[in-house]
């Protein structure tokens, strides 16, 4: 059975606030007018308008007794009725008649008939197709009764109707799965569940097997899994008819349980369970492998370029050996003008023939390792990776994602090849279009054209196959991280439709003519008054070498009221432990309801509300599940703990459980002060992680070990994203993930970030989006500004100017951008995942052509603002402060250890989650308490204004006690702030929008 507070089935929650009463119980002159007519008598009148003010509230009709005493009062004044004027709802009959004329005068059908449960019956199974939680199809059925016009039942009868149609579609697709095996398929799952005589666990563990670092070792390794897990069973068409969706979430399931467990279900539920890990298992299987084979394949490279600089620092005498040699032919040259004697005097400088080989092979050496090409060093440190190379190709189904397939082909030729030992290969025509002249010279022979190097032929084409694999041409079947996204895109036919109402909603011209013009028009109109404005701009000058020069923004002053106000919140904050904290928004919030176990019903564990805050205190602050056990008086085990964190939380669980108490901080009126919320801060911090595991690496910036915890923090100081990252990604591809995946009332349409926040891709996407980009760049002078056309010309700023907007590029594909930007939106590709391909400088694609070109154009608009606006420029450099201010927080409540102890990647992902709900909670927490002391202030009469507030923020930790002995008390009583929040809270809170489509319908 699924628990009521995990669905949006509505209720009646007492008591109710003033707020929610003018909000939701307020008759309007028609809802008078049709109870004056369907009723003679003052208590008739006063029922039917009750009992429709109330189901327009719960799209239900409710018993008598759970009406309120409070909503029958609030309308009973509003009509002006006295106290003694009862509901006549003691007679059943009258009730029945009511309910009837509410329903013609609303044109709404009974539940209670074979149409309607017919309707709810085909809403669950159709739901149940495609959805796995039972209280998300029930919320699916609930809206689609609405939407049909149906009331909704009580909750007991929807949660049995979905219970038992979701129990008969999933038995249905078990039954064909396992209609669809042979006896030997069988046989051979169920050896999965047995462990061997030469076995220490069954090989169900195995297949399990984590991700590790990319090392040649783990790649050979993730190679023979691989190959391993696709040779366990092979049926074709096994899982037809099961949704991706309950594939994943089947094969989650298995995930979590142990062989006896899978032993217990039964033989139909087993084996699709099997088959979903198994496929689930093998697609991960495959990221890991194309992974680890990019990994490894940078490293060689890299090793190769160090080797290179290191070859140069030894090679300083044998230059200096050469420059003798040469400055002796000088001075003959110089002192001698005969030519016969010349020739005879440099002739004498070498001793034989073989010195003058030394000497130009010498030079040829020394010619090699200057400058920056370092390619013809590759091999020595490729050849020990060759094998396992060739094997990680072997075991991936690569196919193009393009129509050029010059780049497979010659990889063909390559593999055939592979045990050769001749040094070169015969070829009449070889088409290498993706190699570059520093390739072409070092592959093909001087003298024959049909001759072609083999080492360094293997070289090139293996590199950009990882080069490809990482920018999308290339891509992997059966992966996930590595799948063609492009085929996931909506196709045209699709987009046209969407287009008009979407380019309006954004604010951009819905024609690439009128699109091009506009851009023109703004780019024109910003430099125009960027160069008008200048002789007034004190904050720009240029030097005597013609280089941009920005002041620096000057810090904003702290009052001497917002300093005495520091002084009284440090003081007057509540002392309290970090459980006192979870307790206290668990009364608030009940975001715990979001957690469960995987199949969605009510969590059958022992006081599951404590368990579920003591797993996020134990993991949240890093302690662990051992060391958390061992400080909170044997009220858990370290076990209760682990099984909670990896039976019923998930990551998309801890991202709901979030939205709660975000939603809930939106409310509040202090943090409004700070900020609006649609403004966020986007910037990573590094974590030390264990180095076995693929997501961890070297960081060039804090140069040690980790991976980064990649945040959005609005600018009222809550996180409404965050998502870890490994190191070496260019953090500007999950600038705009970041906005898009926010669900929340309050919707954020800026960000602001560091140099890694922005590209020029990114600005492309952003603008299309409706994204406004505010990055506070390093280097900004180093960048490109694109002036409109070739003829315009500048007074002041014209230097600035040094390329010319290529505006048909953009014209031309524009209808590409059109089409990406509509699919991003619409949720069918992920923006992290398109921009991390179109981040890598690929001049044969020309969607990155187009994108870098309108980027180039949006981002020279950011430039000339942020040159000329020096309120931009602080509001910026505050908003971006406030993300570091967060990270700080998040690391001191991260107070068990510094090294993230998880290999796991979904364990990765759910700590810098689990580490985020709780900084939410104490954030909460400090904004109720500072409301509270700001209350108390003004009534003492404290004199201060919204400005000195404004410098505060909710991050304050001096009341919280992180140390010492733990004791969770769910029952102790609610503090009085709470009780207020609550309430204030309650009344503010905005109806679900399907109730309001109802409800105007």
């Amino acid at each position: 059975m699924s628990s009521i507070e995990r669905t949006a089935y509505p209720q009646l929650l007492e008591p109710i606030t003033a707020a929610e009463l003018n909000r939701d119980f307020t008759p309007t002159d028609q809802e008078k007018l049709f109870a004056v007519n369907s009723a003679r008598s003052a208590s008739h009148r006063l029922g039917i308008l009750v009992l429709l003010k109330v189901f327009l509230k719960l799209r239900r009709f409710p018993q008598a007794d759970e009406i309120p005493a409070s909503v029958v009062n609030f309308i009973r004044i509003h009509l002006g009725f006295s106290e003694r004027i009862p509901t006549p709802y003691w007679e059943r009959k009258i009730w029945f008649r009511h309910c009837q004329a509410i329903r013609r005068y609303l044109d709404v059908k009974s539940y209670y008939g074979k149409e309607a449960r017919h309707t709810a019956i085909r809403l669950a199974g159709e739901a149940a197709l495609a959805m796995s939680q039972q209280s998300d199809i029930i919320n699916s059925v609930m809206d689609g009764l609405i939407c049909a016009r149906f009331e909704l039942p009580a909750f007991s009868g929807l949660d049995r109707t979905v219970e038992r149609v979701q129990a008969v579609v999933h038995r249905r697709l078990f039954r064909g799965v396992f209609e669809r095996l042979s006896v030997q398929h069988k046989e051979a799952l169920d050896q999965l569940l047995v462990i061997g005589f030469d076995q220490r666990r069954t090989p169900l563990q195995a297949i399990k097997r984590r991700p590790r670092r990319a090392s040649r070792r783990n790649l050979d390794e993730s190679v023979e899994h691989l190959e391993w897990l696709e040779s366990l069973i092979t049926v074709e068409g096994a899982l037809d008819g099961i949704v991706p969706v309950l594939i994943r979430d089947f094969g989650r399931q298995a995930r979590a349980l142990d062989a006896a467990e899978i032993k217990d279900l039964s033989p139909e539920k087993r084996y699709t369970f099997l088959l979903c890990l198994i496929h689930s298992m093998q697609v991960r299987a495959r990221d890991t492998v194309a992974g680890m084979y990019v990994k490894r394949m940078a490293a060689v490279h890299k090793r190769a370029k160090d080797d290179l600089v290191e070859r140069q620092l030894h090679q300083q005498e044998r230059v200096e050996k050469l420059l003798t040699k040469f400055e002796e032919v000088l001075d003959v040259l110089a002192h001698e003008t005969a030519d016969t004697q010349t020739g005879r005097q440099v002739r004498a400088l070498f001793t034989s023939h073989k010195e003058i080989e030394s000497t130009h092979s010498e030079c040829i050496s020394v010619k090699g390792r200057t400058g920056t090409n370092y390619l013809p060093l590759l091999w020595d440190h490729h050849k020990s990776h060759r094998s396992v190379l060739f094997d990680a190709l072997a075991v991936l189904k690569l196919e193009s994602a393009t129509e050029d397939r010059a780049l497979l082909d010659v990889l063909t030729f390559v593999r055939e090849h592979q045990h050769s030992r001749s040094d070169w290969l015969s070829r009449d025509q070889l088409h290498l279009p993706f190699a570059s002249r520093r390739w072409l010279t070092l592959i093909q022979h001087p003298n024959d054209a049909t001759q072609w190097n083999r080492r360094q032929l293997e070289i090139c084409v293996l590199s950009h196959v990882a080069d490809q694999l990482e920018n999308g041409n290339l891509c992997v079947i059966g992966s996930d991280s590595f799948a063609d996204q492009r085929r996931q895109l909506l196709s045209w036919n699709e987009c046209e439709p969407r287009l008009p109402e979407y380019c309006q909603r954004i604010g951009i011209p819905a024609t690439a003519d009128e699109f091009v013009k506009e851009l023109q028009r703004q780019l024109k109109d910003k430099a125009e008054k960027v160069d008008s404005g200048f002789p007034a701009n004190s904050d720009l000058t240029f030097s005597p070498g013609g280089e941009p020069v920005l002041r620096k923004t000057a810090a904003q002053q702290i009052s001497e009221a917002a300093l005495r106000l520091e002084v009284e919140f440090t003081t007057r904050m509540p002392r309290r432990t970090l459980l006192d904290i979870l307790v206290n928004i668990q009364h608030l919030t009940n975001f715990t309801k979001h957690f469960g176990p995987g199949s969605g019903a009510d969590p059958k564990l022992q006081a599951a509300t404590e368990r579920y805050l003591l797993t996020i205190f134990a993991m949240g602050s890093n302690l662990g599940p051992v060391q958390a056990a061992r400080h909170l008086e044997g009220i858990v085990t370290a076990h209760m703990l682990s099984f909670t964190n990896q039976r019923h939380v998930t990551v998309e669980k801890l991202d709901a459980a979030r939205a709660e108490l975000v939603e809930l901080y939106l409310t509040l009126e202090l943090p409004k002060l700070w900020g609006d919320g649609k403004t966020v801060a986007a910037d990573g911090t590094q974590y030390d992680f264990y180095d076995n595991n693929l997501i961890a690496g070297y960081h060039f910036r804090y140069r040690k070990m980790g991976a980064v915890a990649y945040r959005h923090v609005a600018d009222n100081y809550i996180a409404v994203f965050c998502h870890f990252i490994p190191p070496g990604v260019w953090e500007a591809v999950y600038v705009i993930e970041g906005l898009l995946k926010q669900r929340f009332s309050v919707q954020a349409d800026t960000v602001c970030s560091d140099t890694q926040g922005q590209s020029a891709t990114v600005f492309a996407f952003s603008h299309l989006l409706g994204i406004h980009l505010l990055p506070r760049i390093r280097n900004w002078k180093d960048l490109k500004f694109y002036r409109p056309d070739g003829k315009h010309r500048y007074q002041h700023i014209d230097r600035l100017f040094s390329e010319t907007v290529n505006w048909d590029l953009i014209r031309k594909h524009w209808k590409d951008l059109m089409q990406v930007a509509l699919s991003i939106q619409a949720g069918k590709i992920s923006s992290a995942a398109l921009l991390r391909k179109l981040g890598h400088e690929n001049r044969q694609n020309s969607l990155y052509l187009a994108a870098h070109e309108l980027g180039c154009v949006v981002r020279t608009l950011f430039l000339l603002d942020w040159i000329s606006n020096g309120a931009m420029r602080q509001g910026v450099t505050a908003t971006t402060n406030k993300v570091e201010c967060y990270h700080g927080l998040t690391k001191w409540l991260s107070f068990g250890g510094d090294v993230v102890a998880e290999n796991d990647p979904d364990e990765q992902q759910k700590h810098v989650r689990y580490n985020d709900l709780l900084a939410s909670a104490v954030i909460l927490q400090n904004a109720i308490d500072m409301t509270r002391i700001i209350e108390d202030l003004k009534r003492e009469g404290w004199k201060f204004s919204d400005e000195d507030l404004a410098f505060f923020s909710p991050y304050l930790t001096p009341g919280i006690k992180r140390f010492g002995e733990y004791r969770l008390d769910l029952h102790r009583p609610v503090e009085t702030c709470i009780q207020e929040a609550i309430a204030r809270w309650r009344g503010q809170r905005p109806i679900p929008t399907v109730w309001k489509v109802a409800k105007e319908a």
